[in-house]
């Protein structure tokens, strides 16, 4: 399954204009999130979700965060690292 997942993520980033996904090292994004993290969102803290990768893509301002759900990871979400620095939407898991 995590290979059906990579090589769709692969297609979404194309989508966006890029040749391959564009990997954002953790320091260049001073160590927020790093790959593993574990986020739940505020108000939901049943549903956890973990840092797949953190990509930069010219259709965000933001670098995005690809998160699959910890014990589900044929279920995924990307958000804006934005959102993830905001603590009202997610906290540490």
């Amino acid at each position: 399954m995590q290979s059906q997942t990579h090589t769709f993520w692969g297609r979404v980033t194309q989508s966006f204009g890029l040749g391959s996904p564009n990997t954002v090292p953790s320091e260049d994004v001073n160590g927020f999130p790093n790959i593993g993290d574990r986020f739940a969102h505020s108000t939901n803290t049943t549903s956890v979700w973990v840092v797949e990768n953190v990509l930069r893509v010219a259709a965000s301002s933001y670098p995005l965060v690809r998160l699959s759900r910890e014990n589900h990871p044929d279920i995924m979400k990307v958000v804006s690292l934005s959102a993830l620095a905001d603590h009202r939407e997610f906290t540490r898991a």
